[in-house]
């Protein structure tokens, strides 16, 4: 098991242990001043950071993945399809993300953390995401995403 440094912000525990699971290509994080940090945790545990000038830094098992996610992230326009595409989002999903823009992911998450997930379904309610304990790290683009159900049901274990 690998522990998560405790100065990481609690919705970055989804999406590096799903890069460490292997269950998607890269994540991007807020790390603030701490992306030295960031960068000797991540080898220690054979991965790889790029961090911009504003304390985001993308992790991936790829070093190359790494850079492409913090170039297309920094590049002016739109770019919410892409950057889901290179995260590892289901494709009906960043299309979903791509409709509202970078600008609107935040509102889009709140109301559909509101909305009611049933059955299985609970297993992609991204209301835990800001506290960690959402299984996915995206927002699904509706409350019966199956490619997100699949992605919420792989194995936990790291």
């Amino acid at each position: 098991m690998v522990h998560l440094p405790g100065w990481l912000p609690p919705s970055a525990f989804t999406d590096v242990t799903l890069v460490l699971r292997g269950h998607k290509p890269a994540a991007r994080v807020s790390v603030g001043p701490r992306g030295g940090d960031l960068r000797r945790w991540a080898r220690r545990h054979g991965l790889f950071t790029s961090i911009d000038a504003d304390g985001f830094a993308a992790i991936s098992r790829n070093p190359a993945t790494a850079r492409r996610v913090i170039d297309l992230d920094r590049r002016p326009g739109r770019h919410t399809l892409a950057l889901g595409t290179m995260l590892g989002y289901p494709p009906c999903c960043s299309r979903a993300a791509a409709r509202v823009g970078d600008e609107g992911i935040d509102r889009w998450h709140a109301a559909m953390a509101t909305r009611r997930f049933h059955g299985r379904f609970r297993a992609i309610d991204p209301s835990g995401y800001a506290d960690g304990s959402s299984r996915i790290s995206h927002v699904p683009c509706s409350t019966r995403c199956q490619p997100s159900l699949r992605m919420a049901m792989l194995p936990q274990g790291c």
